[in-house]
């Protein structure tokens, strides 16, 4: 039977819109199946970045917290005497405190004092880590076949005395936790030299990892691993997270293709069923059905691939109230959901989360962006707030009160944020502050408002807390162009206000040279201190009485091979910050003893006098040291005299006094160097087991022109005789000086008018024509 022209023709218009309607939705099917598989792989990449953000805040906290162990002056007291019982107690307390799960103590030479795990197979790198670096760091290890995070502080004390070192360990919870954040799936597979067989830390059914149970390396385990994931539908990527030679760890993190096709059934659904319904309607409203199809689908196209592309921040409009429409508003709800994930994954890499600020890295993006689109007419104050007395108040309090106090400090900079450009919490105890500046506007009134922030108290737990600041500021981009720069010059200027003992300071050029030259010195000067790279002058003595050269000062000098001649008013202070100065007091005190004897040996009556630094008579060890040597060696004890300032005694007056009445009840002779430069006082100096007083060469320099001058020397001559005190002037430069000296009943004399600073050798050969010709001076 023929078929008519209209069956022919709703049968072609059915075919075509068919056809039409199966090639749309099979374009969107796919899109959605693309989609699906495109956000499951940037779902792996957004976890990645997520599990190296939590491992990286892991390490902060542990570093802050590590610290607080290492800083901790009896902690560091125990670790320099060697009090064991103090030590375990103070780790066991810490690592309680902290809940570590491995916790460890390594001295200077990498040997391991005090450990919690076999560290075996780690633990040649921490030594190679601990002998390149000096300030904390962090490593992946495999320890008794488990994985930890480890965090290494150095303790000083001041000098590097120790490495601490606290570890948690990567277990189930964690990856549980992180899979909680990122509905992604996570496998650790790690291997060590102890282990007979790779072991696996994973969220995903156990089946999986029995299907790769055969295989022998960890290369070829994770291979066959991935592979068997693979042939179940899951989408994978593969991190190495420690590659140590016999150690390691790589993490693996999967997500279901299955799962996430499976969240499209839906609207494959809804497409399948529309598709239906427009073919049954097409008979009746073919033409409105195909206008109504061609629209709304092309949109969904678009917007799906624009998605598939991670473009998420326009709106999908559908016109009409079809499924069409909502599947259009399930898509912008995924995208939403999606682009909201990931400002929140961006926040928390970007921000503390204490404070909720902009963290390090951000602080740096944002003061680097504001350089580069600065215009030039204007300036940016970079101000960096320590809250210096934190730490002392953590100590007293504990963590819990100072995190919430350190919020609370946080909001309060906050609040007054109109002020600021940006405000950052970089530090365990720092703020950073950036402020705009107009052409030629002064930082004072900003430091003032950030000081009057701080001056009213804060209250937590009904505890009344006041914060004190120090603050370092830098001017951009006058005084640097880059974050690192400003950071660091920041630093500086914070310094310089400790030095100055004020609550600010502002960076200058000439404050970054002096630090550099400090440094540098200081660097040089440990290694002259192991290389014992200095050498010792003498200058002669001169007894008024006796009308001989009776003694030598010992004056250390030191050559450096790249900086030169360093001369002890630079380098001494700089060992004493550093705790070096009692090693190279040693030193000089060995190798004046050395010349001392070969003076004796060679017939030479002549003593020596060696200076003694302030922390070196509060030392009871060093006292020892010196009792000790002059038995052993049998020095006469009275060739020796000792000179200290007067700033040693008063630093700690009644230590000074019991340790110096040692040497004198020992023989040894006592002299007080630099006298009347300092804050002594004739009730003082009348305590001192001293048997002389060495007039400062700023009295005797310009003695016979200055009045006032002869005065001060007369007086202080005939003040130490009454108390039974001997006298030498330094200094002594001319014949009317040493005149007068004798007309004043001094007792001995030293200055250039005898002799500069000469070596042993030249002493001695000045000795032998000194003692010929003699000393020429008229008596007055």
């Amino acid at each position: 039977m023929a078929i008519s022209f209209r069956s022919r023709l709703i049968i072609l218009f059915i075919l075509l819109v068919g056809i039409t309607l199966s090639t749309l939705t099979w374009a969107v099917l796919r899109a959605l199946d693309t989609n699906a598989a495109v956000n499951a792989e940037r779902e792996l990449l957004v976890a990645e970045r997520v599990f190296e953000t939590l491992l990286e805040e892991n390490r902060r906290q542990l570093t802050d917290r590590t610290s607080l162990l290492a800083e901790d002056f009896g902690f560091r007291q125990a670790i320099a005497t060697n009090e064991e019982q103090t030590i375990v107690s103070a780790l066991v307390n810490h690592g309680e405190r902290i809940a570590a799960d491995l916790i460890l103590l390594m001295d200077t030479s990498g040997e391991i004092l005090i450990g919690t795990h076999d560290l075996s197979g780690s633990v040649t790198k921490i030594q190679q880590q601990t002998q390149q670096m000096s300030s904390p760091f962090n490593e992946l290890i495999i320890a008794e076949e488990e994985p930890f995070q480890l965090v290494m502080v150095p303790v000083y004390g001041p000098d590097l005395i120790a490495w601490v070192g606290v570890g948690f360990s990567i277990d189930d919870s964690l990856i549980d936790s992180f899979r909680s954040i990122t509905k992604a799936d996570v496998s650790l597979l790690f291997h060590s030299e102890t282990q007979s067989s790779v072991k696996v830390l994973s969220t995903l059914n156990t089946n999986i990892m029995q299907s790769t149970a055969t295989s022998q390396s960890f290369d070829s385990f994770t291979t066959a691993y991935i592979a068997a994931l693979e042939n179940k539908d899951w989408l994978n990527l593969e991190t190495s997270l420690l590659n140590g030679g016999e150690q390691r760890i790589n993490l693996v993190l999967s997500v279901s293709l299955q799962q996430a096709i499976a969240a499209n059934r839906d609207l494959q659904t809804q497409m399948l069923v529309i598709t239906i319904f427009i073919l049954i309607l097409a008979l009746v409203v073919s033409i409105f059905i195909a206008n109504s199809f061609n629209k709304p689908i092309h949109a969904l196209v678009k917007a799906a691939r624009r998605i598939a592309r991670g473009e998420y921040q326009h709106n999908i409009n559908v016109p009409g109230n079809t499924e069409f429409n909502e599947l259009g508003e399930t898509l912008n709800q995924m995208q939403h959901d999606i682009q909201e994930r990931e400002q929140h994954i961006s926040h928390q890499a970007e921000h503390d989360l204490l404070t909720h600020l902009p963290n390090r890295h951000k602080m740096a993006s944002i003061l680097n962006q504001r350089l580069s689109d600065s215009s030039g007419n204007s300036s940016i104050a970079v101000l960096l707030v320590k809250l210096i007395n934190f730490e002392s108040l953590s100590d007293i309090y504990g963590m819990s009160i100072m995190d919430s106090v350190l919020k609370q400090a946080a909001d309060i900079l906050k609040n007054n944020s109109e002020a600021w450009l940006s405000l950052g919490h970089v530090g365990h105890d720092e703020f950073l502050v950036l402020v705009q500046l107009a052409p030629n506007q002064p930082i004072g009134g900003t430091v003032n408002a950030i000081k009057n922030i701080f001056a009213k108290p804060i209250y937590c737990n009904q505890i009344e807390l006041t914060l004190d600041t120090r603050i370092g500021a830098v001017i951009c981009p006058e005084h640097a162009d880059n974050y690192e720069d400003t950071l660091r010059r920041a630093h500086i200027a914070m310094n310089e206000a400790r030095l100055t003992n004020s609550c600010h300071s502002v960076f200058d050029s000439r404050l970054e040279k002096r630090y550099l030259r400090k440094l540098e010195v200081t660097q040089r000067l440990q290694q002259a201190i192991t290389t014992q790279s200095f050498t010792l002058l003498f200058q002669p003595q001169f007894n008024l009485k006796e009308g001989r050269v009776h003694s030598a000062e010992a004056l250390i000098r030191w050559h450096d091979a790249e900086l030169g001649p360093v001369y002890p008013d630079e380098f001494i202070p700089l060992a004493e910050s550093s705790g070096d100065i009692t090693l190279i007091t040693e030193w000089v005190f060995s190798e004046s003893l050395n010349q001392l004897q070969q003076w004796q040996d060679q017939g030479f009556d002549l003593g020596v006098s060696i200076n003694l630094s302030a922390r070196d008579i509060l030392k009871n060890e060093f006292i020892d040291h010196v009792l000790d040597t002059i038995k052993e060696r049998h020095i006469p004890s009275h060739l020796l005299m000792l000179e200290v300032t007067e700033s040693a005694i008063v630093e700690d007056m009644e230590h000074a006094i019991q340790n110096l009445r040692r040497l004198y009840d020992a023989g040894i002779q006592l002299a007080m160097d630099d006298f009347g430069t300092g804050f002594s006082s004739l009730a003082q100096l009348k305590e001192l087991p001293v048997h002389e007083l060495k007039i400062d060469k700023s009295f005797v320099l310009n003695l016979n022109e200055d009045a006032d001058d002869q005065k001060i020397v007369r007086s202080t001559i005939e003040m130490a005789h009454s108390l039974g005190i001997s006298t030498i002037a330094e200094g002594t430069e001319n014949i009317e000086s040493i005149n007068l000296l004798k007309a004043m009943n001094c007792d001995a004399i030293q200055g250039y008018f005898l002799s500069k600073p000469i070596s042993s050798a030249e002493l001695l050969t000045w000795l032998v024509q000194f003692n010929k010709s003699g000393l020429n001076y008229e008596t007055h």
